[in-house]
C-alpha cells in the first residue's frame, strides 16, 4: 500500500470562495446597518459600527479572493470523496474565524470570544458571551450576528453548491459532506438544483415571518433579526431577555410555529410544493414521531407547570414554547426552566437530547435515528427469544439497511464518547461542578443554545478561552454530525 501523501490542494478554491462570499455578506451587513441607523437611529442601541465591519469584510475578502486565485491553479472537474470532506471542513473552520473578525473589530471582543460567537452563530447553537447586547452590539454587529445564523442554518456549504452548479460530482460529495444526516425524499436529482431549490423554501419563509412579527407590531429590524435566527432555529436574539423582553404573547407563539417548522425535514416540504399531495409528509414516520413528541410534551409540561403558572392558558403558553425552542435547538427563552419541577426539567433535558428532525436545521440526535435505535432495540429483544427469526427494522413500509443502522450506532456512540470526555475536559480545566459541565458539552454538541446547571448567567462569558475554544471545536463537530471531522484525524484519509 502507498503512504505517500494526496495532493489536497484542489479544496482551496471552494474555500476561498466561501470565505469571499462572507466578505461580501459582512459589506452588506455594514451599508444596510449605517442606513438604518441614518434614517431609523435608535437611542437605545450603541451608534456606528459599519467602519469596523467595512475593514472587516476589506480583510476577509482578500483572504477570500487570494485563496480563491491561488486554489484555482490545482482544481479538478471533480472533488472527490476526501476531498469534500475536507473541503467542508476547511470552509466551516474558516467561516468562524473569518466570521470572528466584525466582532473583534466592532466590539473589542478576544480572539476567542469573537471565536465562540462566530461559530456559536454559524453552527446555529445559539451560546453566548455576550452578556450585555443591548448595550454593546451596533446594529450592524446584531445584522451580521444574526445573518450567520441564518446563513450557517440551511448551511454554507449547501449555498456554495447552489451558487457554483458546475461542481459536477464535487457539489454532490460536499452537499453530503454538509448534511449528512438529510434524507432526499422528494428532492431533485441534481444535487445544485436541490441547494437552490432548499434556499428558496428557506427564504420565502423567512420572508413570511418578517412580514407576520411586523404585524403583529416588531420594530422592522427586530422582526429582521429574530426571523433570520427563528427560521435558522439559532437563537441569538437583539436583546438581552430574549423573546420574552418583548412581552407579546402572539409574538411568542408565531416564533414558536416557525421554530417547529424550521425543524422538521427540508425534503419533506419540498415534495408537498412539488407534488401538491400531503400524502408524503403526513406519513412520514419521522415527522409523525415528531408531531406525537411534541404534542405529549406540551401537553405534559402544561400540567407540570400549573404549579409556577397557575392558570392553564398560561401555562400552555410557556410550555408551548418552551418544548418548540426545546426540541427545535432554538435556545430561545421567555421563562426560567430551572424553576420548573424536577419531572418537567428532565423532559426539557430529554428533548436537548433528540433535537429536531433529519434533513432540517435543528441539532441535537435527530427524531429519526431516535425511532431507528428504538427499533433496532425492540428487533434485538425479539431476537433473544426468537433466534431463528429475521428481525427487519422498518421506517414505515421500508426495511432498513445493517449499514444505515450501523452508522445510527456508530453515530450514537461518538456522540456519548465526546460528551464523556468533555465532562473531563470541562471539569479537569475550569473545576466546575459536573451538572454545570455536562450542560455545556450539551449545549455544544447539540447545536442546542440554553446551558443547564449553569453557575449564574446563562451564558459562557465565565470560561478560559481555551473552554471557549474547545466548545467552538464541540459545536463545529455537533454541527457536521461528527463524522465528517473525525475523518480528518484517521491517518488513511491523507494517503493516496
Amino acid at each position: 500500500m502507498s503512504t505517500k501523501a494526496r495532493d489536497f490542494r484542489g479544496v482551496i478554491r471552494p474555500v476561498g470562495a466561501v470565505v469571499l462570499g462572507i466578505g461580501v455578506m459582512i459589506a452588506l451587513c455594514a451599508g444596510v446597518g449605517m442606513v438604518w441607523d441614518r434614517f431609523a437611529p435608535d437611542p437605545v442601541r450603541p451608534q456606528g459600527g459599519a467602519a469596523e465591519l467595512a475593514l472587516s469584510a476589506i480583510i476577509v475578502s482578500v483572504l477570500g479572493l487570494t485563496a480563491f486565485l491561488y486554489g484555482k491553479r490545482f482544481t479538478s472537474e471533480r472533488i472527490t470523496r476526501r476531498e469534500a470532506l475536507l473541503a467542508v471542513s476547511l470552509i466551516w473552520i474558516a467561516a468562524g474565524v473569518c466570521g470572528a473578525i466584525p466582532f473583534m473589530l466592532g466590539a473589542r471582543m478576544s480572539p476567542a470570544d469573537s471565536f465562540f460567537e462566530a461559530v456559536s452563530g454559524l453552527t446555529t447553537t445559539g451560546a453566548t458571551v455576550v452578556t450585555n447586547i443591548e448595550g454593546r452590539l451596533s446594529r450592524p454587529l446584531l445584522l451580521w450576528r444574526s445573518l450567520i445564523q441564518w446563513l450557517g442554518g440551511m448551511g454554507i456549504v449547501v449555498l456554495f453548491v447552489a451558487v457554483f452548479p458546475n461542481l459536477g460530482a464535487g457539489g454532490k460529495h460536499l452537499f453530503r459532506g454538509e448534511v449528512p444526516g438529510t434524507t432526499a425524499e422528494g428532492l431533485r436529482p441534481r444535487i445544485a438544483e436541490t441547494s437552490f431549490a432548499l434556499w428558496k423554501l428557506y427564504a420565502l419563509l423567512t420572508l413570511i415571518e418578517i412580514g407576520l412579527l411586523k404585524v403583529l407590531g416588531l420594530d422592522l429590524f427586530d422582526a429582521v433579526c429574530h426571523a433570520f435566527t427563528t427560521m435558522s432555529t439559532g437563537g441569538f436574539s437583539t436583546l438581552d431577555s430574549s423573546i420574552g423582553g418583548f412581552n407579546r404573547p402572539a409574538v411568542e407563539y408565531v416564533i414558536a410555529c416557525f421554530m417547529l417548522i424550521g425543524s422538521v425535514n427540508y425534503g419533506l416540504y419540498y415534495g408537498l410544493l412539488r407534488t401538491g399531495s400531503w400524502r408524503g409528509l403526513v406519513r412520514n414516520i419521522e415527522f409523525r414521531a415528531y408531531v406525537a413528541i411534541v404534542v405529549v410534551s406540551v401537553l405534559v409540561l402544561t400540567v407540570l407547570n400549573l404549579s409556577v403558572h397557575p392558570e392553564i392558558l398560561e401555562s400552555f403558553r410557556y410550555s408551548f414554547f418552551m418544548v418548540a425552542t426545546t426540541i427545535s435547538s432554538t435556545g430561545y427563552g421567555t421563562d426560567d426552566y430551572t424553576a420548573y419541577g424536577s419531572t418537567a426539567f428532565t423532559i426539557v433535558i430529554l428533548l436537548m437530547f433528540v433535537g429536531g428532525c433529519s434533513g432540517s436545521t435543528a441539532g441535537g440526535i435527530k427524531v429519526e435515528r431516535a425511532v431507528l435505535m428504538g427499533k433496532q432495540a425492540i428487533a434485538q429483544l425479539q431476537k433473544s427469544f426468537r433466534p431463528a427469526t429475521v428481525q427487519l427494522v422498518r421506517m414505515g413500509k421500508a426495511a432498513v439497511s445493517g449499514e444505515v443502522l450501523a452508522d445510527v450506532g456508530s453515530f450514537f456512540l461518538i456522540y456519548m464518547g465526546c460528551v464523556g470526555f468533555g465532562l473531563l475536559f470541562v471539569t479537569l480545566v475550569e473545576g466546575v461542578p459536573v451538572p454545570t459541565a455536562f450542560g455545556a458539552m450539551l449545549t455544544c454538541l447539540s447545536n442546542m443554545g440554553p446551558a443547564p446547571f449553569h453557575l449564574g448567567d446563562d451564558n459562557f462569558a465565565a470560561y478560559s478561552a481555551g473552554s471557549k475554544i474547545f466548545f467552538a471545536l464541540a459545536m463545529l463537530l455537533g454541527r457536521l454530525e461528527f463524522f465528517t471531522l473525525f475523518a480528518l484525524i484517521i491517518p488513511g484519509f491523507w494517503r493516496r
